[in-house]
């Protein structure tokens, strides 16, 4: 999909050639002349007979001496239709369907859009080509359109009008997100972004980043599953920076928190810290509690791996009270497990059994059977340990004792 359309184009020359030779009149299996007032020719008669005919069309752009829209006529509505499984195979593909109504809209805009570009009415030549890739994008058609955006790029680039530049690579991205072709995408929306900067365009800027933002993030994510950390937060770095020129709060909020979560990854806890904070700031100025229950999530966590327990265990109980508040259930779950373990590494027993009761309470709310069967485990390992110390006396000094709890399950004193 992101190939140049210039590329895909067919032998204009040999199509021209043949679309003159109907002019011509010098098929041998018609008749030379006509009586006067008789029947009519033998191609007026398919035109008739099976509606519009797209070869008609062609001859007459070049009737009128629209060469360029002959030539854009004849690549869009000469396509094959691409296999249905996307496996190109012999004999599989064909042409593309298109309306009556289509051809006609789409022969007549392209003959306005070449008769302004002779006048030199740029702009009315722009906004023709402009409403042809819509047209195909709501199809959608996403080749077509593109083939028509990028027409718009190039008389634009003709007349240096860098704001429609830029509007012309902004849908030239778009569709390739549609595609879901995210490395042109970015290509596209950089261009765009570039381009705007330099016009001192602040809509175009604002938008280009917005885009770059979600894209940046869906590269960095691809980067996240195959491993590459390192490649991850360089894009999540490039995330943020958009995220800030987008002037949207929420952008940036998560730029932060997924930049944080890529630096813990990568060892920089310090600097997750201070990415974490920044997202905590926004969504407490925003009121928003789920993204206020990850970002203390997100601070426990880096907490912890430096050692710092105790600001761990303040911004988990923190974030069991917002969880609480939000009704996330899975947000108090995490809390109560990650509160339960640190209180239980500090000797803390009573605290840790109370908090884990809560986390496999939580799980059975949920419903998640291997959440449960986790909880379970963890809660009975917390609370053997707690008796550990009982055990090892009966062990060492009350044999008599030690049997009959083994044969009774007599009740151990803690």
């Amino acid at each position: 999909d992101g190939a140049e359309p210039a590329d895909e184009v067919p032998d204009f020359a040999a199509a021209s050639g043949n679309a003159l030779k109907v002019t011509s009149g010098s098929d041998s299996k018609s008749p030379s002349k006509e009586a006067p007032g008789g029947a009519d020719s033998k191609g007026d008669k398919l035109i008739k007979v099976k509606g519009l005919d797209k070869q008609q069309l062609c001859i007459d752009l070049l009737m009128v001496g629209c060469v360029q829209s002959f030539v854009d006529f004849f690549y869009i509505t000469q396509r094959k239709s691409a296999p249905s499984d996307g496996t190109p195979r012999q004999g599989e593909s064909k042409d593309i369907d298109f309306p009556e109504e289509t051809l006609i809209f789409l022969k007549e805009t392209l003959e306005s859009a070449e008769s302004a570009r002779r006048g030199g009415n740029y702009q009315m030549c722009f906004e023709s080509y402009n409403n042809l890739a819509e047209y195909f994008e709501k199809v959608p058609d996403l080749k077509g359109a593109m083939y028509f955006y990028q027409r718009c790029a190039d008389i634009a680039a003709e007349v240096d009008a860098r704001e429609s530049i830029s509007k012309a690579f902004l849908n030239l991205g778009s569709c390739e997100e549609r595609g879901k072709n995210w490395q042109r995408a970015m290509e596209f929306h950089e261009k765009a972004l570039q381009i705007a900067t330099s016009a001192d365009s602040l809509p175009l800027q604002i938008k280009a980043a917005s885009r770059l933002t979600e894209v940046y993030q869906v590269l960095a994510e691809e980067c996240e599953k195959e491993g590459r950390d390192s490649e991850a937060s360089m894009l999540y770095e490039r995330c943020r920076a958009c995220a800030q020129l987008s002037k949207d709060a929420n952008l940036e909020g998560t730029a932060c928190h997924k930049l944080g979560l890529s630096k813990f990854k990568t060892g920089a806890h310090d600097q997750a810290v201070e990415l974490q904070k920044q997202y905590l700031d926004i969504c407490r100025m925003h009121d928003d509690r789920i993204g206020e229950s990850k970002a203390r999530g997100a601070l426990a966590q880096a907490y912890e791996a430096m050692g710092l327990t105790q600001e761990a265990i303040k911004q988990l109980e923190n974030l069991l009270n917002v969880a609480n508040e939000a009704g996330e259930l899975t947000a108090q779950a995490n809390a109560c497990l990650n509160l339960g373990i640190l209180y239980n590494g500090r000797g803390e027993h009573e605290k840790s059994v109370e908090l884990l009761e809560q986390h496999f309470d939580l799980a059975r709310q949920i419903g998640d059977r291997r959440l449960i069967d986790s909880a379970r485990v963890v809660l009975g390992m917390v609370r053997g340990n707690g008796k550990l110390k009982s055990y090892i006396q009966l062990v060492n000094h009350d044999l008599e004792k030690l049997l009959r709890w083994k044969s009774k399950r007599a009740v151990m004193d803690s």
